[in-house]
């Protein structure tokens, strides 16, 4: 990833997260796909990120940029929502939210 390799990133994650399907892993995951485009896969992996037991805060970012370039809004918004109930410091979450909050205006 910091080669900005993100194809060959993708094929090591996914190798890895069917060993050993660490949030982490598929947050990582999902980052790699969502900056090649593929939002639908991206929101497969970070949906998985997300699950209960974690406090993925910036995997729900992540999850909350794929769903609102997918155009689900609503989705996005509660996303960044929680990332910000988590580390209420997270600027990024707080800018998108912003963002996607004043569209609807």
């Amino acid at each position: 990833m910091a080669a900005k390799d993100f194809q060959s990133a993708i094929v090591f994650l996914e190798r890895s997260a069917e060993a050993f399907p660490h949030f982490k892993t598929l947050e990582l995951l999902g980052e790699c796909l969502l900056r090649t485009g593929q939002v639908e896969g991206a929101l497969l992996s970070l949906r998985k990120a997300v699950e209960p037991g974690n406090r993925p805060y910036r995997s729900l970012y992540l999850l909350g940029q794929a769903l609102s370039e997918l155009g689900k809004r609503d989705e996005a918004i509660g996303c960044l929502t929680q990332a910000i109930e988590i580390k209420p410091d997270y600027k990024s979450a707080r800018n998108l939210l912003n963002t996607l909050q004043n569209r609807q205006r």
